[in-house]
């Protein structure tokens, strides 16, 4: 029996198989008939789709295909209505940290000499050559460089004749061109701030020139700076001897109106003077202490003489300075005297002199207190133009190179 099931269970299990074998062949055999149906019937579908496209497109009007290019006007536009542009009342809008009084209009009133009756504003247009000045700063400080508001001065105080400015005889540009980005940042911070000058001048008998030619020239000075800084004020002490009869300090304090500065030195006379020491400590005192500074504003005090203080008030000094600059303000000192400024002598004699015999600084009282200030100790340097040599110690004299362009118009 076992052997005759053996013979049974062979036949029956490949039965088994090829039943397997059969089932799975069918169905794997539709489900490629499926693909090769489908794949026919998007064949069928694309080329519908494309036949019925180049239909349409025949069916285009040839004209619609390509249109003609009309024909470009000659016809010159017209405007209705003319523009006209009118410049504003003030081309640099100031932001100072203290205001200026309200009865001094920012319209630079101030910078044609105040609300006297003798001067008046008036706008300078630039000549082409010094617009070109104005790229260095207006690229950093989006300041206009068309012109600037500068003062017209009935009777020529400042040497001029007919439209000149007070000395000048054209525009000053309000930027110098190929400033550097130093210089850009500087001139941009005093805009913001204001700029605060107080000038420490000896009145003694041999200052006589320099207090003449700062009566001749504190326009021009003061025109010059506000080219640049706007909302810029100006003020003076005058200083003599501890003992003077007349006066031993005389102040005008900082001001936007240089009428006043004007008048203050108009009634000043270079006198005194029998020693060799002059009342520095007091001058530098009273305009520390009196002047009324900003806070927000860049404070610069400059000292101009010829004679040194006294050798027991120059700690005074330094120590008076040394607060000053402890409150942000810079002091620089400006040695006119003959022994510092050869250059000067031989303008006045109109020879060469033995340079041996002069010395190549500032004298060294002097060197101190700038040194105590920050600032510069000067001399005229061989320029015997004092108004130049102000306004580079003003601007500073790290920036002596941006500012040559603008004091070569003065």
């Amino acid at each position: 029996m076992k052997r005759y099931a053996r013979i049974l269970i062979w036949p029956l299990l490949i039965g088994v198989s090829l039943a397997i074998h059969s089932l799975v062949s069918r169905r794997v055999g539709n489900e490629i008939e499926q693909t090769q149906a489908a794949a026919q019937a998007l064949a069928e579908l694309d080329t519908k789709r494309s036949r019925q496209v180049v239909i349409e497109v025949a069916k285009i009007p040839e004209a619609e295909h390509a249109k003609p290019a009309q024909p470009p006007t000659d016809e010159p536009l017209d405007f209705e209505e003319s523009f006209e542009l009118e410049p504003p009342e003030i081309l640099l809008a100031p932001q100072a940290v203290t205001p200026p009084p309200p009865n001094v209009p920012l319209a630079l009133t101030a910078q044609a000499g105040g609300a006297g009756d003798d001067t008046a504003p008036v706008r300078i247009a630039l000549p082409e050559a010094q617009r070109t000045l104005g790229e260095g700063i207006a690229r950093h400080a989006t300041v206009p460089t068309v012109g600037i508001l500068a003062p017209v001065t009935k009777g020529g105080s400042g040497g001029g004749s007919g439209g000149g400015i007070a000395g000048f005889g054209v525009g000053i540009g309000n930027a110098l061109g190929g400033s550097s980005n130093q210089f850009a940042a500087y001139i941009q911070g005093m805009r913001e701030g204001g700029l605060d000058v107080l000038f420490v001048v000896d009145a003694t008998g041999s200052m006589g020139w320099v207090i003449d030619e700062v009566k001749v020239r504190i326009i021009d000075i003061a025109a010059v700076v506000r080219s640049l800084v706007p909302i810029a004020r100006f003020g003076i002490v005058a200083y003599r001897d501890e003992d003077d009869p007349d006066f031993v300090t005389k102040a005008q304090p900082l001001t936007y109106s240089t009428l006043k500065l004007q008048r203050f030195l108009d009634g000043m006379r270079a006198e005194g003077g029998g020693d060799i020491f002059e009342a520095i400590y007091d001058g530098v005192k009273v305009g520390i202490e009196s002047s009324d500074w900003r806070s927000g504003a860049r404070k610069i005090l400059i000292l101009v003489g010829d004679a040194p203080p006294d050798e027991d008030a120059l700690p005074r000094i330094v120590r008076e300075v040394q607060r000053f600059t402890a409150a942000g303000g810079v002091v620089s000192t400006l040695d006119v005297s003959d022994l510092s400024n050869p250059a000067v002598i031989e303008a006045r004699v109109g020879r060469k002199v033995n340079r041996a015999l002069y010395r190549n600084e500032a004298m060294y009282q002097f060197r101190n207190i700038a040194d105590a200030g920050n600032g510069d100790a000067a001399t005229l340097e061989g320029d015997v133009s004092l108004t130049r040599r102000l306004i580079k110690l003003i601007m500073g004299d790290q920036f002596a190179r941006e500012m040559q362009a603008l004091l070569e118009l003065i």
